[in-house]
């Protein structure tokens, strides 16, 4: 069984679905510190000049845990809806994934996780994609330590095997998921690119980007670009043996 953990982001980039799929269970750390400046309430879209955020004003308090970050008022909707009308009306697939988007944006949703979760698990229904989901703030695990954590975590379910994305590299202790019997899937993502609406590509766009112009070549798209290397620790260099698996798993 594979686990990933990942903080909830506004609309992700291609990657997060990529991972998504690859997986068996989705841990949505909604109890990990709000960062700001990061793409918990925003993410960027393709215009004309390049691209630009799409923000979600919210209330600042600091420090906070991503479950309790509220949204600042109502009046950003009608503004960033029109800014989307404005960059992607006249793409291919507008007309069938738009009123889904106004749909979640135009929700009561009080908390920023609420709003996310809405539009995470509402592309991930489009794009065919089945995982178990679940909000680490809902269920027990333990651990001062982020290892510490990630491993209780993986326990809990009972996961085997852990997938990570490159990033991890610089805090993950192997040897922790080794004595655990835990194996470390390392994720990795080669950008793919695809028709945008404006000329010169821009790569590492939220998923609307490539709904509007792909549609429903949007997954097989999507996971073009995903590589997984499986690492089998050893305390030896020497017989640590890394290995490359297929694109799909």
């Amino acid at each position: 069984m594979i686990i990933f953990v990942h903080q909830p982001e506004y609309i992700p980039w291609l990657g997060f679905f990529d991972k998504l799929a690859r997986c068996d269970t989705f841990v949505i750390y909604d109890d990990a510190q709000f960062q700001h400046g990061g793409f918990h309430n925003r993410n960027r879209i393709r215009t004309k000049k390049g691209w630009s955020w799409l923000t979600v004003p919210i209330v600042h308090n600091h420090p906070q845990t991503i479950k309790d970050v509220r949204i600042a008022g109502k009046d950003w909707r009608e503004k960033q809806l029109r800014v989307i009308t404005h960059n992607y009306e006249g793409t291919p697939f507008f007309d069938d994934y738009f009123p889904l988007i106004k749909e979640a944006i135009n929700f009561d949703h009080e908390l920023l996780i609420s709003l996310n979760l809405h539009l995470i698990k509402m592309v991930a229904d489009k794009l065919s994609i089945k995982v178990h989901m679940v909000r680490s703030s809902e269920f027990p695990y333990s651990g001062k330590e982020k290892n510490q954590k990630l491993v209780s975590m993986c326990r809990f379910f009972g996961a085997d095997q852990y997938l990570s994305g490159s990033g991890g590299k610089a805090y993950v202790k192997e040897n922790m998921f080794a004595e655990a019997n835990i194996k470390i899937l390392w994720h990795s993502y080669d950008h793919p690119s695809y028709r945008q609406k404006f000329d010169e590509f821009q790569p590492n766009m939220s998923i609307i980007d490539l709904l509007f112009n792909l549609g429903p070549l949007a997954k097989e798209t999507i996971m073009k670009g995903g590589r997984i290397t499986a690492s089998f620790f050893s305390e030896s260099p020497a017989v640590s043996q890394p290995m490359i698996l297929e694109n799909n798993i």
